[in-house]
C-alpha cells in the first residue's frame, strides 16, 4: 500500500506540476475493490459503474453525472460529460485500474497517456 500511496502522490506532483487538470484519482483492483483513493473522491458505490465501462458500456452515470465514452483504446478509456463537466480516464493495469476525474479544461487524450505511465507501474502491485 505504501509503495502505491508514493506511486499516487509522485503523479498528482507532476499532474499539478505540467497543468494536466487531473482533479483525482483512485486505485481498484479487477475484482472492483478501491485500494486508495485521494481525499476529494469517494468511488464506494462507482465500483459498478466502472466494471460496466470495462466491459463496453458506452455511456455510464459516475456520481451523478453522466459520461459518454468517446475514445476507447489499448492505453485506456475515456468518457466525457455532456455538460461540459469534466472527464472521467480509466488506465489499466495488471491487477486493476487506475481511474481518474479531469477537470472540464483538460485535453483527455493526453491526461490519458499520462495516466498510462503511471498505471504502468502499478503493475502487479494491487
Amino acid at each position: 500500500m505504501d509503495e502505491i500511496k508514493k506511486i499516487i502522490d509522485e503523479l498528482g506532483i507532476t499532474a499539478l506540476e505540467t497543468n494536466l487538470k487531473i482533479a483525482s484519482v483512485a486505485v481498484v483492483s479487477d475484482t472492483g475493490t478501491i485500494i486508495f483513493q485521494t481525499e476529494n473522491w469517494d468511488l464506494t458505490n462507482q465500483t459498478n459503474n466502472i466494471s460496466y465501462v470495462i466491459k463496453g458500456a458506452r455511456s455510464f452515470v459516475f456520481n451523478n453525472l453522466e459520461f459518454s465514452v468517446v475514445e476507447t483504446t489499448p492505453e485506456g478509456i475515456i468518457g466525457t460529460n455532456n455538460n461540459g463537466m469534466g472527464h472521467i480516464i480509466i488506465a489499466p493495469f495488471q491487477g486493476g485500474i487506475l481511474v481518474s476525474y479531469a477537470m472540464p479544461q483538460a485535453n483527455p487524450p493526453k491526461a490519458l497517456s499520462f495516466l498510462k505511465n503511471f498505471a504502468v507501474r502499478l503493475n502487479g502491485k494491487v
